[in-house]
């Protein structure tokens, strides 16, 4: 693999700013899906809040011309930001399926094997350095997760293997986001995998078929989460990322299921 272009103007403070803020609205996230899911499926939810986002954020990316930005996005550039986007459809939707099926607290513990899967990529291909604290928080991760599993209920066992597997795709994807932001602005990727996103699951909505039935009675909710998830919280991850190492964001947002509980 090629070396991707080293960042410059990285401000370590904004950065753990941006994670820890990432955390607290992903949490806000969890919960409001969580009151969402309980009236329209995990794929009605995904159609609805990403074509939204990408209206609002395409809104944003009018000051400054920014969409000439994506004609200047060399092959690199595209490969790393559709491989991010692909990766996080999967991811998104297997969560909600997930947290629809179980807690949402333990939903939001378990998806911290995101966390490790990130790390291990930053030190394996990208050479990030990791302190022997940083190794113990991820330990104890791993650690909780095999408890978890051995004392789940037997109706939580599917729900268990699905947040993992999208613990997994969430954690290659925001690897995948640290090299994407070396080459694209954190708008411009987040606005491109929205539009991506979106495309993806009304796709989708044909062939696995959905109802809308019930979006109307959480209209308000589901305004929240467009702006807590597609407009706010991805681009706000995506800042982190362009001002520290992948690993030590991770690990900021393994603070998540405590805003969550």
């Amino acid at each position: 693999m090629q070396n991707p272009p080293q960042q410059d103007g990285s401000n370590p403070s904004m950065g753990y700013f941006y994670a820890s803020l990432s955390a607290m609205m992903g949490a806000v996230l969890i919960v409001t899906g969580k009151f969402v899911l309980y009236s329209i499926s995990p794929l009605a939810l995904n159609a609805i809040i990403f074509p939204a986002g990408t209206v609002v954020l395409g809104l944003a990316m009018i000051p400054g011309k920014r969409w000439k930005r994506i004609a200047r996005m060399d092959r690199r550039a595209w490969g790393w930001t559709i491989a991010f986007s692909v990766l996080a459809c999967v991811a998104i939707w297997a969560h909600w399926i997930g947290i629809k099926m179980m807690d949402p607290t333990l939903a939001s513990f378990l998806n911290r094997f995101e966390t490790l899967v990130t790390i291990s990529l930053g030190i394996a291909i990208l050479g990030e350095r990791f302190s022997w604290g940083e190794a113990l928080g991820g330990f104890l991760v791993l650690g909780g997760i095999v408890l978890m599993k051995f004392t789940f209920r037997a109706e939580y066992s599917l729900a268990f293997w699905v947040v993992l597997f999208s613990a997994v795709c969430f954690g290659t994807a925001e690897f995948f986001a640290k090299i994407a932001v070396r080459y694209v602005d954190p708008l411009t990727i987040s606005f491109l995998r929205n539009v991506i996103t979106a495309v993806f699951f009304w796709i989708a909505v044909p062939i696995v078929g959905t109802s809308f039935e019930g979006a109307r009675s959480v209209w308000w909710a589901l305004i929240i989460l467009v702006f807590a998830g597609p407009v706010l919280v991805r681009p706000i991850y995506l800042y982190a990322l362009k001002h520290l190492e992948v690993s030590k964001v991770a690990l900021i947002n393994q603070s998540q299921p405590v805003f969550v509980a």
